[in-house]
């Protein structure tokens, strides 16, 4: 709690520091349209459901704000039951206008970075008992290793994952990745699909997105994930339609879409999954003081 109380102190300061405004969005929200993994919950004589993030409400604040981030508690009814998944938990999320992916990337890298720099000085003797040592904090440096999604189907086809282009890359297979590297990785360039819809295309080949996930080293797997939006609304109509998405399920969205929108990135990074690797903990339950998980509804 020590570490995760100065983390949080951290990524504040450095925001600060870099100009982002604080911003906080709604915990109910009305709709959620085919978005799976929400809870549901009454809202006096209508249905509400707990949010997952900032998004869409993110755009209205760049908008008028620029760069913009929050610290805020999510809810996700995955019924997963893993030794990084919770259904409570807290994210680090921004977003920039005029940002493209290479840019948001050096985003995530500079918070971490600066997280990593500051708790090996300000959280040494907590880092010490639970990592026995602090130097790869103090020595963490950007830029960080980048692979693409290409190259990460290559990698695990060669350690004999029977995985093929397309997929989704699920957590065990992030963790085999990140067995690989001994600090943070980026891996970018996922294709389409119903999780990347929001992101832009590259220009060079239109089936992959503007997407990018950190990966934390060791077998922690992802902690992560962000991209350049789509900021133009016919763009997004037709990805929707490619997606078999339809926008009428998501009209909290596209109310915000009614006309294009300036050109933003952002990311979502997990608090928890960020204090696991940090600490060196075996489980994502120690990084909250009252873990809510698939099988704990008692916290």
């Amino acid at each position: 709690m020590k570490v995760r109380a100065k983390i949080l102190y951290a990524a504040h300061t450095w925001f600060n520091q870099q100009d982002y405004t604080e911003v906080h969005g709604p915990t109910f929200i009305p709709a959620t349209g085919e978005w799976p993994g929400y809870f549901e919950v009454k809202y006096f004589d209508k249905k509400a459901y707990l949010t997952q993030g900032l998004q869409p409400y993110v755009d209205v604040f760049v908008a008028n704000l620029g760069k913009s981030y929050t610290i805020a508690p999510v809810f996700r009814a995955e019924k997963q039951r893993t030794q990084r998944h919770l259904t409570e938990f807290w994210r680090i999320e921004a977003a920039a206008p005029e940002c493209d992916l290479d840019e948001i990337i050096r985003v995530q890298e500079e918070l971490v970075t600066h997280i990593c720099h500051r708790l090996s000085i300000e959280a040494r003797e907590e880092l010490m008992f639970l990592r026995g040592n602090v130097k790869d904090m103090a020595k963490m440096k950007t830029p960080f290793p980048r692979i693409t999604y290409d190259e990460a189907i290559e990698m695990l086809q060669k350690d004999g994952v029977r995985i093929f282009w397309g997929e989704e890359l699920a957590w065990d297979m992030e963790r085999k990745l990140s067995l690989q590297f001994d600090k943070p990785f980026f891996i970018k360039e996922f294709p389409t699909s119903f999780q990347t819809f929001l992101y832009k295309s590259s220009v060079q080949r239109q089936e992959l997105t503007l997407s990018a996930d950190l990966i934390a080293p060791e077998g922690y797997g992802e902690i992560s994930g962000g991209g350049q939006m789509i900021n133009e609304k016919k763009v997004l109509l037709k990805k929707m339609n490619e997606e078999e998405i339809n926008p009428a399920d998501q009209h909290w969205y596209m109310d915000l879409r009614m006309f294009d929108s300036a050109s933003q990135s952002g990311f979502m990074l997990g608090l928890e999954r960020l204090i696991q690797w940090i600490c060196k903990l075996k489980s994502i339950d120690e990084a909250s003081a009252f873990p809510r998980s698939l099988d704990k509804f008692y916290p």
